[in-house]
């Protein structure tokens, strides 16, 4: 037996309440208790209350908030038990660790009380107790517990019953229990503790969580949303579905949905093989465009892209590792020249063997189009315990992740930090996305479109089946950067007909290339975003084609925006003249401008992959000002196009240009805009 150590004496009280982090009203199942019913019991919320019609031997009903056992905590709620054995324990659980360890404070309709916790070292006393403040069968009685200093204060009926030392956190649940059949409402449910949460510092609020429903949904798992940058496909795991290539016992296959409107789903599809195998099938993440999916395969990562005939096979990047965690989640960035993921490394300089800690790293790809190794990014992104399922969003900027190593609701909150700088290390201190996106559950696998209108992420609460995908708006404090997505096709500019190209997209000041894509070799679709801030330059490229090239201009972009552009790609062949449309002089001089070396980089490009082409270079001016003017001023800027191409090493014997002032204007020159168009470099092939 328990030697008594329960002491009636005074204890600490709080400066001020402690932060609030979770008022249960029960009006709804926000934070996820336990709804169900069969012949042996009925637990579910019932008119703004949590009813438990408990079995022989009871029920537990908990959640897994964030905590620190050692800080301050409080946690009350109202019980009235409405029928059944008045001489049971009704109460509280806390630090619950879902098998023998926890501790709790219960009271029975018969007026005694007890505290119990399951570390015998601590010598407390789990008699029951009289007393006269229990309110009898029907009534509310109302418990509250508080931990001040180290000292737990036991409180029935707003009346200090008992104190002692703090109970060591077996595990992280908390909620309630009842040790024998009976009737019991539950209400006004408060968990308050000394953590503080990081929050915007407008704090966030959604609407009300869509589970995407049937379509999407089955009885089964499903894992791992990935949504397409245009909001439209939705690809996801199921987990051991008859429907699985390998069966029941197929472990996770990819399917996918569509929609038009982002509200009518189509019903759900197997991928099949090759993208799915009979075993377990870990889709990373799926590229901006639409047309490579990247996977994990043996500790390191591979890409299949889409072919005329369906999907490439496996193609290892040479990256491996050895990843110690049972999982790897991650995202490819949306210039496709990053991977960020969640590993247990080695290589980690905060590596601890004895812990199951994962952080978030990033593969970077080379100039050469090599990968690198994985690189940490850093302590202010990574907590002391796991990380899970990063999300850079369309901005490049904006990452989404979850972790259970920072203060939050649940025993998993999503994350959101920005990079501070191009490089992988330097990141602002992580804010949690608030409650509404979080829970007291396990949040995590979260992505969202280009728009970043709409989160999608797993969800266990009211589902069809087991984990089922639900969405919610999201809230403007915590959307990231707005973006423009570039979409279109990229076709024969004579037959009309697709053709696989890429797509690359360079920053016109730097004059470096930030992005990457591929189109579609059975439609030409392609998608691209491009971020705010810069100007960009972008072309399509394909064998035997000239590449054809647009510029954008987004220094002021402000909200999201989408643009619809065709690329036409020229056949080279004698006679075709191509517009050099990103090079750019100084006003009313023929010095060439560096946005402009883009552009004549990837004419040298073409011209040293098809050594035997030979091209005049035409240059042309609005019609304003003197005539004989302009053609000395064009003839001047197709000599310093000449004279570029040549010190990068094309023969100038290959190179012809002649000068036509304002002779030949492609629109009318009556709006500064049409007399831009007219001011242009071409050139035709004279020779192939």
């Amino acid at each position: 037996m328990r030697i008594l150590t329960l002491l009636f004496l005074w204890a600490h009280t709080a400066q001020g309440q402690l932060p609030l982090i979770l008022h249960e009203t029960f009006d709804d199942n926000k934070y996820g208790w336990f709804e169900g019913e069969t012949k042996d019991y009925k637990v579910l919320l019932q008119n703004g209350k949590y009813l438990i019609d408990a079995p022989e031997g009871g029920w537990m009903s908990y959640l897994a908030p964030y905590v620190e056992p050692k800080k301050d905590f409080s946690i009350e709620a109202t019980f009235t038990q409405v029928n059944g054995k008045d001489n049971n324990g009704i109460g509280f659980i806390w630090g619950f660790d879902g098998q023998d360890g926890m501790n709790n404070f219960t009271f029975t309709t018969s007026g005694f009380f007890r505290i119990y916790t399951s570390d015998s070292s601590l010598l407390v006393s789990d008699e029951w107790r009289e007393t006269n403040l229990v309110k009898p069968l029907g009534q509310e009685n109302k418990l509250k517990v508080e931990q001040v200093r180290n000292v737990l204060s036991f409180y029935l009926n707003g009346k200090k019953v008992a104190t002692t030392r703090a109970f060591p956190w077996h595990g992280k649940y908390v909620g309630f229990v009842t040790y024998t059949k009976m009737s019991l409402l539950v209400d006004d449910y408060i968990f308050r503790h000394d953590i503080r949460i990081n929050l915007p510092l407008a704090a966030p609020t959604t609407g009300i969580r869509e589970n995407l429903g049937r379509s999407v949904n089955s009885r089964f798992d499903e894992v791992s949303p990935k949504i397409t940058s245009d909001g439209r496909t939705l690809y996801f795991g199921r987990k051991h579905s008859p429907e699985n290539v390998g069966g029941i016992k197929d472990r996770e296959d990819i399917w996918e949905s569509t929609t038009a409107n982002g509200v009518t789903w189509s019903r759900s599809v197997n991928l099949g093989e090759p993208v799915n195998t009979p075993t377990t099938n870990n889709l990373v993440s799926v590229s901006t465009d639409n047309n490579s999916f990247l996977f994990h395969i043996n500790d390191g990562f591979a890409f299949r892209h889409r072919t005329a005939t369906g999907w490439s096979p496996l193609e290892d990047l040479g990256i491996h590792f050895n990843n110690e965690s049972d999982y790897l989640e991650g995202s490819l960035s949306p210039d496709g020249k990053a991977i960020v993921f969640v590993a247990k490394l080695k290589s980690n300089a905060y590596y601890k063997p004895a812990e199951k800690e994962r952080d978030i790293y990033v593969c970077v790809k080379r100039a050469d189009g090599t990968w690198s190794p994985p690189i940490h990014t850093g302590r202010v992104l990574n907590s002391a315990g796991d990380e899970y399922s990063p999300f850079l969003s369309a901005d490049n900027k904006t990452l989404y992740f979850a972790s259970n190593g920072r203060p939050g609701y649940g025993d998993v909150d999503i994350f959101m930090s920005r990079r501070l700088s191009d490089g992988w290390n330097q990141w602002a201190e992580p804010l949690n996305l608030g409650l509404g996106v979080n829970t007291v559950g396990f949040d995590a696998y979260y992505t969202l479109p280009a728009s970043g209108d709409y989160g999608y992420m797993v969800s266990n609460i009211k589902s069809e089946g087991l984990t089922d995908i639900i969405r919610f708006k999201l809230p403007e404090t915590v959307k990231p950067d707005p973006v423009v997505l570039v979409q279109g096709k990229v076709l024969n500019a004579k037959t009309q007909r697709p053709l696989q190209g890429f797509i690359r997209f360079d920053d016109l000041t730097s004059g470096k290339e930030v992005g990457e894509a591929r189109s579609d070799p059975r439609t030409g679709e392609y998608r691209i975003v491009l971020s705010a801030g810069r100007r960009y330059g972008y072309h399509a490229e394909a064998a035997g084609y000239l590449s054809v090239n647009e510029n954008l201009e987004l220094a002021d972009l402000e909200v999201y925006n989408e643009l619809r552009k065709d690329l036409l790609l020229v056949p080279i062949e004698i006679g075709e003249s191509i517009q050099l449309k990103n090079v750019f002089f100084v006003q009313s001089k023929a010095l060439l401008l560096r946005e402009s070396y883009p552009e004549l980089d990837r004419l040298v490009r073409i011209m040293k992959d098809n050594r035997t082409i030979e091209i005049e270079l035409e240059g042309h001016t609005d019609g304003r000002g003197d005539p004989r003017a302009n053609i000395v001023l064009s003839e001047e800027r197709v000599e310093a196009v000449k004279q570029y191409l040549v010190s990068k090493g094309i023969s100038e014997k290959r190179i012809v240009g002649k000068g036509y002032g304002g002779a030949r204007p492609m629109v009318a020159n009556d709006t500064e805009e049409n007399r831009q168009l007219n001011r242009r470099v071409e050139f035709k092939i004279t020779k192939k």
